[in-house]
């Protein structure tokens, strides 16, 4: 008989892999967050860049240091586009953030201190929960940690000389986050304090300004300012930098923190396992906090719709406006035009909220901020293609490349017919990661006139495309749809933005006026807030109503103006007192408009 003795295996708890597990289960939360519950803000950051395959594209991120960079970013956000490999990508790199942060107070201190790791993991998760907080600024933070921590780990190579040999590099791919990687290497420096301290810390300063100067006057012949900050000179509103700002300065300072030690009493002190089985629950705490506290309905909506506008499925937009209401001035714009592309502005204009000033119908001119971005769309809808093309145009000039910008401007240089210039666009949207099927459609019509011409969209942007030039005032949008009717009797969606303008500015008489010519416009029947405006011209006997033609007032809603007056009455035509009775029954008609706004 065999005898075989069992040996006691004894697990040793602070290994790696028990250590590792609050970084899975952290990402695997992180994962889950941007992907369920906020993936919009990663559809937004996909939707303003784009990664071009050409060299070209390549050529102009080299054109001055953390173009490298912002190469790379680019290249990463564009797998935004499928939001679950968007999640993965942006928790990822918060995740490998508060991993290095790790092993760098690893490396300084010989002890594992993953709870102060996790904090700056904390603030780095509150800040992405703002779509317009660029993956760029975690990424050059992880970048430069990343080389810290190869230089103090493997200090000793080439005596201790990494640290000065890496610095222009980082210059060279991450520009002006090379201030983190700089300050962190002059502490530690700083903080050995002795001969050879002193020379690697003369020799890295010595090497940085050189490298910055002919950089400056010899190679990209940009500013001193510039090379010193970009990619930072990218920052946009909205975003509280104050924030990044102070956890990337915490983290410049981790050499001096590893020096810090708090010593507890013995009997206190838990292995590294306890800690780590300690710190998770707090960290997924604070997360799940933060998460509650930064989730935004409205922003949420706001980006679906935008994401339903882009694919032209402009009924499922208005669809979602009305089982989602929302205030937001840029979804009820986006929403004013479906319904005009729908043939439902007038049906439905007061289904949903709407600014007096017209704000909601069409934005000014704007350079900053999101206006510049959309406001092409309206003029689109209207078939003022020149100066729809010149918002997507001067889009691209302040902010680069995007799809929807590139197929604005595919799409107004084919209905102008100018097929070099669209083939141009196409061949950039061609060259993208995952636009090729979009381009491949445009494609079809380059140089075939009759194809364009039988395109739902193309070819019916063209027939009401304006004949006749005149000066385009963006800051008065209404006044080129005056102009517009001037010369072209025919372009109905104009005229039903001049409907529209005039319900929201109660202008009953000049609505009235109009209703002789609306079947020339194409109208079969009068849109129900003209009729609602016309029969309260009629009722309220404001002058003698023009004949409307063909056009007749519908018994429904003659009967449900009976119901409206009656309603008030009831409340001795009081109107304080009626309000929330009339906005019960009537909100969606022009007549609540008309006595509440």
């Amino acid at each position: 008989m065999i005898l075989v003795q069992k040996k006691m295996v004894k697990i040793n708890f602070n290994k790696f892999p028990i250590l590792a597990i609050p970084y899975g289960l952290s990402f695997l939360f992180l994962t889950v967050y941007f992907a369920v519950f906020d993936p919009q803000l990663l559809i937004y950051q996909e939707k303003t860049s784009l990664f071009i395959f050409s060299s070209d594209f390549l050529h102009e991120n080299l054109r001055q240091p953390g173009g490298i960079l912002v190469y790379f970013t680019k290249f990463l956000t564009s797998f935004f586009y499928y939001p679950v490999a968007g999640s993965i990508i942006v928790s990822l790199v918060i995740t490998l953030i508060v991993l290095t942060t790790s092993e760098i107070l690893h490396c300084l201190t010989g002890k594992k201190n993953i709870y102060r790791a996790f904090i700056f993991g904390i603030g780095l998760f509150y800040l992405q929960t703002n779509y317009q907080f660029l993956f760029l600024y975690n990424l050059g933070l992880l970048l430069q940690l990343a080389v810290f921590l190869v230089s103090i780990r493997y200090s000793s190579q080439l005596k201790g000389s990494i640290p000065v040999i890496l610095a222009p590099l980082c210059v060279l791919v991450t520009g002006g986050f090379v201030w983190i990687y700089l300050w962190m290497t002059t502490l530690t420096l700083i903080l050995q304090w002795n001969k050879k301290a002193l020379v690697k810390g003369v020799a890295l300063l010595t090497l940085l300004s050189v490298t910055f100067y002919i950089s400056a006057h010899f190679i990209y012949f940009q500013s001193i300012k510039t090379l010193l900050l970009y990619p930072f000179s990218s920052a946009v509103e909205g975003v509280k930098f104050e924030v990044y700002f102070a956890i990337v300065g915490t983290i410049t300072l981790l050499p001096l923190l590893a020096k810090v030690k708090f010593s507890l009493p013995k009997r206190y002190q838990v292995s590294n396992a306890v800690m780590a089985g300690i710190t998770f629950p707090n960290f997924v705490v604070a997360l799940v906090a933060i998460g509650i506290i930064q989730f935004d309905r409205k922003t949420r909506d706001y980006f679906e719709v935008e994401k339903l506008f882009s694919q032209e499925k402009y009924s499922e937009v208005i669809a979602f406006n009305t089982a989602h209401p929302s205030l937001n001035m840029l979804t009820i714009f986006l929403n004013n035009v479906a319904l005009c592309e729908t043939g439902k502005l007038n049906d439905q204009l007061f289904h949903f909220p709407q600014m007096p000033d017209g704000s909601t119908l069409f934005l000014k001119w704007e350079m900053k901020g999101e206006v510049l971005r959309r406001g092409a769309y309206f003029y689109y809808a209207i078939g003022l293609v020149n100066e729809a093309q010149r918002w997507a145009f001067e889009n691209m000039v302040m902010k680069g490349h995007t799809s929807e910008g590139l197929k604005m401007l595919i799409k107004t240089s084919l209905i102008n017919g100018n097929y070099e210039m669209a083939s141009k666009y196409i061949s950039i949207l061609k060259n993208t990661l995952f636009y090729r099927k979009e381009a491949a459609h445009f494609e079809q019509f380059l140089f075939n006139d009759k194809l364009v011409a039988s395109d739902p969209d193309l070819g019916e942007k063209q027939k009401i495309k304006v004949k006749s030039d005149f000066f385009v005032i963006s800051d008065d949008p209404y006044i080129n749809i005056e102009r517009i009717l001037v010369t072209d009797s025919l372009n109905r969606k104009a005229m039903d933005y001049k409907l529209a303008y005039l319900l929201l500015k109660k202008d009953v008489k000049n609505i009235a006026q109009l209703l002789p010519k609306l079947e020339g416009y194409g109208y079969r029947k009068m849109p129900v807030h003209i009729e609602e405006a016309a029969l309260e011209f009629k009722v309220l006997k404001m002058g003698p109503l023009p004949q409307p033609g063909n056009l007749t007032f519908t018994p429904e809603i003659e009967i449900r103006w009976g119901d409206f007056i009656v309603t008030f009455k009831g409340f001795n035509n009081n109107l304080q007192a009626a309000e929330p009775t009339m906005r019960s029954k009537f909100r969606d008609t022009f007549w609540y408009y008309a006595f509440y706004r």
